[in-house]
């Protein structure tokens, strides 16, 4: 017959199980730590994937910003993100946001300004400047962040040339040229947050819009891909107040369309053709003497989604 035995523990075995044995609370204590590590992880993951496809939407394709921002220290580089406020004066929703013309008048005049929340080109930095414009009957009103320096406002006056008026690298230092005369430096007040945005621009004008709240009242409504501007998800606002006085051009209005977003660009940015056509104006669609409006198409072509803002 074959007999198993159990032989007590010795002094020495118990206390090695009594070493290595894991209490309840240090268990909970590991389990806890490792939560936390695959958190982290998954969170890293999302986020480079969120990088990754921003990038490629602002047209940096198979590129992540922030290399690209890296990038931005060789001499004409340069990398800028943040949040776009704009307002028109077509009612909401601005129906040139969905490759239509504007309304309810024959024209959209837009205010809009860049809050460069991270920004550099070549070795200047322009974290928390600004930069925008006001497109309105008779021309376009571009403004720079007063508090910028020398070479920062040199940066701003090129990016603004291929942000907003769509000059390709070959084409923006006569751009430049031809816009410098029409910039104007001033005190900019940009303010948005998860119900309203607001822009004050010193001598120019202003906006103030309320987000347009989902049914249940716990996310703004928000349009992906519009048509017109270069941001991926555009919240949609309405204002309670729009002035802009430019020469001889002032609108004092309210309840009409405005866009918040985030954007991303580089100097690899493709912004599209030079605008030569407005959304409307003094006259029907596609005068000569029309301000800039759009981002690219051919001029004149109404109804082309590619010929209204940027």
């Amino acid at each position: 017959m074959n007999e198993i035995f159990a032989y007590p523990a010795s002094v020495e075995q118990k206390s090695l199980r009594r070493r290595f044995a894991l209490s309840p609370v240090v268990l909970m204590s590991l389990l806890v730590a490792l939560c936390a590590i695959g958190a982290a992880v998954l969170f890293a993951a999302s986020n480079k994937s969120f990088v990754r496809h921003n990038a490629a939407a602002a047209g940096v394709p198979n590129n992540e910003w922030a290399l690209a921002a890296t990038g931005a220290a060789a001499k004409d580089g340069w990398a800028i993100r943040g949040q776009l406020s704009e307002t028109c004066t077509c009612t909401v929703p601005c129906t040139c946001n969905f490759g239509q013309g504007p309304s309810p008048h024959s024209y959209c005049h837009p205010f809009y300004s860049y809050d460069i929340r991270e920004g550099r080109y070549g070795d200047v930095s322009l974290n928390g400047l600004h930069f925008g414009a006001a497109d309105l009957q008779n021309g376009q009103t571009i403004f720079i962040d007063e508090r910028a320096d020398a070479k920062q406002r040199e940066a701003l006056r090129v990016i603004a040339a291929r942000v907003i008026n769509h000059a390709s690298p070959e084409e923006t230092e006569a751009k430049v040229k031809e816009i410098s005369p029409r910039i104007r430096y001033a005190a900019v007040k940009q303010e948005y947050d998860n119900r309203r945005n607001r822009l004050l621009v010193a001598g120019l004008g202003e906006f103030a819009a309320d987000y347009i709240m989902g049914l249940d009242d716990s996310q703004p409504l928000i349009v992906r891909n519009n048509t017109t501007w270069r941001i991926k998800d555009s919240i949609k606002a309405k204002t309670s107040v729009f002035r802009v006085k430019a020469g001889r051009d002032a609108i004092d209005t309210k309840n009409t369309n405005s866009n918040q977003g985030e954007f991303e660009y580089t100097d690899k940015t493709d912004f599209g053709s030079p605008a030569t056509w407005a959304c409307g104006g003094a006259s029907a669609c596609g005068t000569n003497d029309m301000h800039q409006h759009g981002s690219g198409g051919e001029h004149g072509k109404e109804g082309n989604a590619e010929s209204c803002h940027r």
